[in-house]
């Protein structure tokens, strides 16, 4: 299992972006995926619990513009 930290840019809320990555990813098929937006860090907590390189790249590609930091644990 992968978990990503998104720290969102203070231009955009967590909330909004964390729903549209869903969106993005059930367009994509991509159902073995966890988000969960934390408000008050403005941060985007993504799992991915099986190791599949296109929902990582998926999420990568999707969040680069909009985080300032990215923690992988």
């Amino acid at each position: 299992m992968r978990n990503y930290r998104f720290l969102i840019n203070d231009q955009f809320q967590a909330n909004s972006i964390a729903e549209d990555l869903r969106v993005q990813l059930d367009i994509n098929r991509f159902n073995d995926v966890n988000i969960l937006s934390v408000d008050n860090r403005n941060e985007v907590l993504v799992q991915i619990f099986e190791s599949n390189g296109a929902a990582q790249e998926a999420v990568e590609t999707f969040m680069q513009d909009y985080h300032k930091g990215i923690v992988m644990e």
